[in-house]
C-alpha cells in the first residue's frame, strides 16, 4: 500500500511537471518591436547645422517642403535655418513672408553656412506676416506659417 502511494504521487508529480511544460511553450510572449521615434524637424536641422540651438523662448515654425524634395527646415521671427541641396552656380534660395491676403515681402538670399542654409531677417517690421517662404526662382521650395 506504501508502495502504491508513493508510486501514485510520482505518476501525479510528473504529470503535473508535463503539463507546465505543455502549457509555457503553449504561452509565448510576443515581444512587439519598438520603433524608435523618428526625430522632429527641429532636431534634424539642428544636427545638421553642427550643434546650432535654437532658444527654447523663441517663436518658432517648421518649414516643410511643398516641392516634392526632402527639404526641411527652421524659422524664428529673425532666422531661416534650411537643410537644402546645393545649388548650381548662379541659383539662389530666396526668403520671403506673406500675409493673409497674400502679398509677399522678400526678406533675401539664403546663405551657405555651418553645414545648411542661412537668412536672418527683421520681422518687426512685418508684423502681421505669419507665412515663411522659401524659393528657388519661382518655384515654392519650403513653407511654413505662425
Amino acid at each position: 500500500m506504501k508502495l502504491r502511494n508513493i508510486l501514485i504521487g510520482f505518476i501525479i508529480l510528473v504529470l503535473i511537471i508535463v503539463g507546465v511544460l505543455f502549457v509555457s511553450k503553449k504561452v509565448k510572449t510576443v515581444k512587439t518591436p519598438v520603433s524608435p521615434v523618428p526625430p522632429s524637424i527641429e532636431q534634424q536641422v539642428e544636427s545638421k547645422f553642427n550643434g546650432l540651438t535654437i532658444p527654447m523662448d523663441s517663436a518658432r515654425i517648421e518649414l516643410k517642403d511643398v516641392s516634392g524634395g526632402r527639404g526641411m527646415g527652421i524659422a524664428t521671427r529673425s532666422e531661416i535655418l534650411a537643410d537644402l541641396p546645393g545649388l548650381n552656380v548662379g541659383q539662389k534660395y530666396q526668403g520671403y513672408l506673406e500675409n493673409s491676403s497674400g502679398k509677399t515681402v522678400l526678406l533675401g538670399t539664403l546663405k551657405a553656412e555651418k553645414g545648411g542654409w542661412i537668412l536672418n531677417f527683421d520681422s518687426t517690421k512685418y508684423p502681421e506676416y505669419n507665412k515663411v517662404i522659401v524659393t528657388q526662382g519661382t518655384k515654392h521650395i519650403l513653407e511654413g506659417s505662425f
